[in-house]
C-alpha cells in the first residue's frame, strides 16, 4: 500500500519491542483477562474512542436504544475510508484484468470521482491514491517483471470475527499486512484512542489466526476539508498497556449495559460525541 514508506517508518517502533504476556494474546480468548465478562457484538470504536468517560454513550446506544448525530469531522471520516476503500479496489480490479499499471492509473483517473458525488478534496485524494499506488506498482513491474506487493496484500475492510472476545462477529480492519501487521485509517490529528483501538483489532486477529500481531499502522490524512490532502505514517507498537487499556475498556462498557443503570453524564464531555446533543439538549454541538 505504502511499500517503501511503510517498511521505514516501521522500523521506529522495531527499538521499543516489548515481552507481550502470553495471557494478553488474543488467542487466549477462554481465559482471563481477554476472556469477555458477557458476549454482547461490541464495536471496537465502541470500546477503544471512549468519547464518553461514563460509557453512557454505550448506554444510550445499547440499553436505551437512542440514535447519536453525525458530526462533521464523522461524516469527512467516512468519506475518507470511502475513498480508500474505493481507490484500492478500482485499482486491485483493473490489475487483475491485466492492464498496465500505468493504462488503470490513465483510465481511473480520466473517470475520478464521477457519478459518486464526492467533494473536490475526495477526488483530489482519490487521486493521489491511484498515482501513488499505480507508481509503485510499475517500478515493480519494470524492473522484477511483476505487479508489486507492496499494497495488494493490503485488503481494504478485512472482515474478522471479533466474537471469543465479546466484539462484534464482523469487525471491519481498515487492512492487514502479511507480516502480522494492522492499519487503521483515520482523519484528523493523532488520538491515543487511535492507538488503543489498533490493540482492539489485533487481538481480534490473534484470536482468529493464532498469530501475533504486534505491530500497527495508523495512516492519518489531514488538510481536508479545508485545503489538500495530507497522508502521514503513524508506527505503534501494539504492547502489554495498549492491550490492557483496550480490555479494561471493554470490561466497563460490558458492567455499564449489564447494569441498565444509566451512568450519568461525567464532569466533561468530548463535543465530538454523538450523544453530545442527546446529554446536553439545546447546547449547539462544538
Amino acid at each position: 500500500m505504502f511499500g517503501p514508506a511503510l517498511r521505514r517508518v516501521l522500523r521506529r517502533v522495531h527499538g521499543v519491542r516489548e515481552h507481550v504476556p502470553g495471557e494478553l494474546r488474543g488467542w487466549r480468548w477462554d481465559e482471563p483477562p481477554v476472556k469477555p465478562r458477557a458476549y454482547l457484538g461490541l464495536g471496537v470504536s465502541e470500546v477503544a474512542y471512549r468519547y464518553c468517560e461514563s460509557f453512557r454513550d454505550v448506554w444510550l446506544r445499547r440499553v436505551k436504544r437512542a440514535s447519536g448525530s453525525v458530526g462533521e469531522p464523522l461524516r469527512v471520516g467516512l468519506v475518507v475510508h470511502q475513498v480508500f476503500h474505493e481507490a484500492a479496489w478500482d485499482l486491485r480490479r483493473l490489475l487483475g484484468m491485466g492492464l498496465e499499471p500505468w493504462d488503470a492509473a490513465e483510465r481511473l483517473l480520466a473517470r475520478a470521482g464521477r457519478g459518486r458525488g464526492w467533494p473536490r478534496w475526495a477526488v483530489g485524494l482519490y487521486k493521489a491514491l491511484i498515482t501513488m499506488w499505480a507508481g509503485e506498482s510499475a517500478g515493480s513491474s519494470l524492473l522484477y517483471g511483476g505487479v508489486s506487493a507492496g499494497w495488494l496484500p493490503w485488503l481494504s475492510e478485512y472482515l474478522v470475527d471479533g466474537s471469543p472476545l465479546g466484539l462484534s462477529s464482523r469487525l471491519r480492519v481498515d487492512a492487514v499486512e502479511g507480516a502480522g501487521v494492522v492499519v487503521e485509517v483515520k482523519y484528523g490529528q493523532a488520538d491515543w484512542r487511535h492507538y488503543v483501538g489498533l490493540a482492539g483489532y489485533a487481538l481480534a486477529l490473534e484470536a482468529a489466526f493464532e498469530a501475533p500481531y504486534d505491530y500497527g499502522v495508523v495512516v492519518r490524512v489531514t488538510g481536508v476539508p479545508d485545503s489538500k490532502p495530507r497522508i502521514t505514517l503513524e508506527p505503534v507498537y501494539i504492547g502489554e498497556e495498549l492491550r490492557r487499556r483496550f480490555l479494561e475498556n471493554r470490561d466497563d462498557a460490558i458492567d455499564v449495559i449489564l447494569s441498565r443503570i444509566d451512568p450519568g453524564v461525567p464532569s466533561s464531555c468530548n463535543t465530538s460525541c454523538p450523544f453530545y446533543s442527546v446529554c446536553h439538549p439545546g447546547v449547539r454541538e462544538g
